[in-house]
């Protein structure tokens, strides 16, 4: 006698039945699964009579599957009647702030969102939420615009509760792209924003409001030690996609505004480089009459000293096509040097043809003209301009 399991199964292959829906229904209400085990346990252990049946069984099993499967699958279509747009409440909570790449004009962040919606279809009788696969209900397909290498930490799955209200959650980590001014750095601040679309779905299909219960934010202690949040908002709109076809979707975005912590780079740039300067300065104080040689030795080791430092420093600065401030300094400092080098330079020529008293006033202007130099470069560069 075969399983109970396969009863329905052979009750549609071997009879002229067309109620399919309902057999197909009572297997899967039976486990396909085990249906299958104790196919195979039957094709084993009967006779060659048996083997057939239960082997038309099997063949009849895979073609329910095949034919009545797909018109159980669920709607993922639009809710509503076509003409209405959804209305997808959004909250965007920035939970860390990992650094920010002056080189790749980046940030790394740690975010969550959340996104809710109502789909009447998907109401059910409860009494609690359940879970479903995000791919098996329809979704506005959010996707963030900046985001770079980041990973999920939330698997994808949506709750629902008794009236159709779904509620999507997810944790992200990872790099953010945000195009910087870094025109004043390192004195600057930035505006960077996260920015979330609902993809492929315009203002006339998806409006994206602030989550009702749940507002936006950002987290009360951020990791990154270089930066102040000053202020943030968050706020609904519309993302344009192409400036020549003025394609727009609907957009949800949190931005803030940073200030940059400047004391690292006016500790380990701005002072060094105003020390190699001063040390450049010294050979004004000596007497050209004493001899050139040790006044061109500090003058060139001050000028081969600077640009090695400023070899090592680049590193940290940004790569971008215009000067910053520090830049400015930078340049300002070596354009110094090197002209300390040259007066020494010819000094030391006046000193060798017997024009010392030109020599001696030329250091004596030499003493007062570089430092008002550098305080106005420093002025220009580092001050309010």
């Amino acid at each position: 006698m075969m399983s109970p399991c396969l009863d329905p199964l052979w009750g549609l292959i071997s009879t002229d039945n067309k109620n399919g829906a309902k057999i197909f229904n009572d297997l899967i209400a039976h486990n396909t699964c085990d249906c299958l085990s104790v196919a195979i346990g039957q094709l084993r252990d009967s006779g060659w009579k048996r083997r057939l049946r239960v082997l038309a069984c099997l063949v009849g099993l895979l073609t329910v599957v095949g034919l009545w499967a797909p018109t159980t699958r669920a709607d993922v279509s639009r809710p509503g009647d076509g003409k209405t747009p959804v209305r997808v409440a959004i909250s965007i909570f920035l939970l860390d702030l990992d650094g920010v790449d002056n080189v790749n004009q980046s940030f790394e962040a740690n975010v969550f969102y959340m996104a809710s919606w109502n789909d009447p279809r998907l109401a059910h009788a409860g009494p609690g939420k359940i879970s479903r696969s995000l791919n098996d209900v329809w979704h506005p397909r959010l996707q963030i615009v900046n985001q770079q290498n980041t990973w999920n930490t939330f698997p994808k799955v949506v709750k629902i509760d008794p009236r159709g209200n779904v509620v999507y959650r997810q944790r992200l980590w990872g790099n953010f792209s945000q195009p910087l001014e870094l025109k004043n750095f390192p004195f600057d601040s930035q505006k960077m924003q996260i920015t979330i679309i609902a993809a492929g779905y315009g203002p006339d299909e998806v409006v994206m409001v602030p989550y009702g219960q749940i507002s936006s934010g950002i987290g009360p202690a951020l990791s990154i030690p270089d930066w102040d949040i000053v202020e943030w908002q968050a706020a609904a709109g519309e993302f344009e996609t192409s400036l020549k076809l003025k394609e727009y979707m609907a957009s949800f975005t949190l931005s803030f505004e940073a200030q940059r912590r400047y004391h690292f780079y006016v500790v380990k740039v701005i002072i060094p480089l105003m020390l190699i300067m001063a040390m450049s300065w010294v050979v004004f104080w000596m007497d050209p009459k004493a001899g050139g040689g040790a006044q061109i030795g500090i003058s060139v080791t001050a000028m081969l000293t600077l640009i090695a430092y400023t070899f090592s420093v680049g590193t940290n600065l940004p790569k971008v096509p215009y000067l910053t401030r520090i830049d400015y300094f930078i340049l300002s400092s070596t354009i110094l040097v090197f002209l300390a080098l040259v007066e020494v330079t010819t000094n030391n020529y006046l000193a060798r043809v017997d024009r010392l008293e030109l020599a001696r006033r030329i250091d004596n202007t030499s003493r007062v003209v570089f430092p008002l130099a550098f305080l106005a470069m420093t002025t220009f560069s580092l001050g309010f301009r």
